[in-house]
């Protein structure tokens, strides 16, 4: 996940995936502090900071927390140091980082400044617009749900205000709502506000989700969501193409024909917006 540094577009690649959907080209990244070039081949994500793990150096983003939780936990310990006991406690301390990575994974909630989670705006909103498209749906009603669901939230009056709680269907958490609602904060159709409400004599925050006209945004990116391309030699070719020009079966009842080509999701984000510039909530800190 990150930005590709061939073509500077957004994209999350899947654990299998090095190649860049948008240009083709193997995915590679300068390490911002050891300077040495490496593939993602080689690496792994930083499930702190979300920035690929330098191979050579064990660097991953300028701003990654883990070198703060060493320096504090470290500083905590330091009674405990010397020069013979330091290489334990450094094995302690990789295993304390381990294990606060793994408690930030699952509580860290980030936003864009449009308050659209980075899970909707990196991938739940791509999934549901390229079932709109008829990419791996059930049903021609199943592909018209989300579309349908946009048109009802055109159709409120500006200025309007809703909840998910109003508008979910019985029995459900209102999931699918979430999705098109979060869409059309992309969309400017819809501003997400934070609201205190007295609810049982205690007051809590809602959001709140109010009809506006304010123009897409300009991270937005909707093109090139589904591409064609060869299951054996993995070239990218256009969605009017069929067949692959260079592979051709060498068994089976298809043999001596070209490789029918395969459709899936493009790894490029509908966001653009960089990572980094989610704002960061639910964070662990030391006290």
């Amino acid at each position: 996940m990150g930005t590709c540094y061939n073509c500077g577009i957004e994209i999350t690649l899947k654990e299998e995936e090095v190649v860049c959907d948008n240009c083709g080209k193997v995915v590679n990244y300068p390490c911002h502090y050891c300077k040495k070039w490496f593939s993602i081949d080689d690496t792994k994500l930083c499930g702190v900071c979300g920035f690929y793990v330098c191979p050579y150096c064990g660097t991953c983003g300028t701003d990654c927390q883990k070198e703060m939780w060493q320096t504090r936990i470290t500083k905590i310990l330091s009674p405990e140091i010397s020069y013979e006991t330091f290489p334990k406690l450094q094995e302690k301390i990789n295993k304390l980082l381990e294990l606060i990575e793994e408690i930030k994974i699952s509580h860290d909630k980030r936003e864009c400044p449009k308050g659209v989670p980075i899970t909707y705006a990196k991938n739940r909103i791509k999934s549901c617009i390229v079932r709109m498209k008829g990419f791996r749906v059930k049903n021609n009603a199943d592909m018209r749900a989300f579309q349908r669901r946009i048109e009802e939230v055109g159709d409120l009056n500006i200025g309007e205000t809703l909840t998910i709680n109003q508008v979910r269907e019985e029995g459900n958490y209102g999931q699918e709502y979430r999705d098109v609602f979060n869409y059309c904060v992309c969309l400017g159709k819809l501003k997400k506000e934070k609201r205190k409400k007295l609810i049982d004599d205690e007051e809590i925050e809602i959001e709140v989700y109010k009809r506006t006209e304010n123009g897409i945004c300009s991270n937005l990116n909707l093109k090139d969501l589904i591409i064609k391309y060869c299951p054996k030699c993995k070239e990218k070719y256009s969605l009017d193409d069929e067949n692959c020009l260079n592979c051709f079966y060498k068994k089976g009842k298809n043999i001596g024909k070209p490789f029918k080509l395969k459709l899936r999701i493009s790894n490029k984000d509908i966001c653009q917006l960089n990572r980094g510039e989610f704002e960061k909530n639910g964070e662990i800190k030391f006290r």
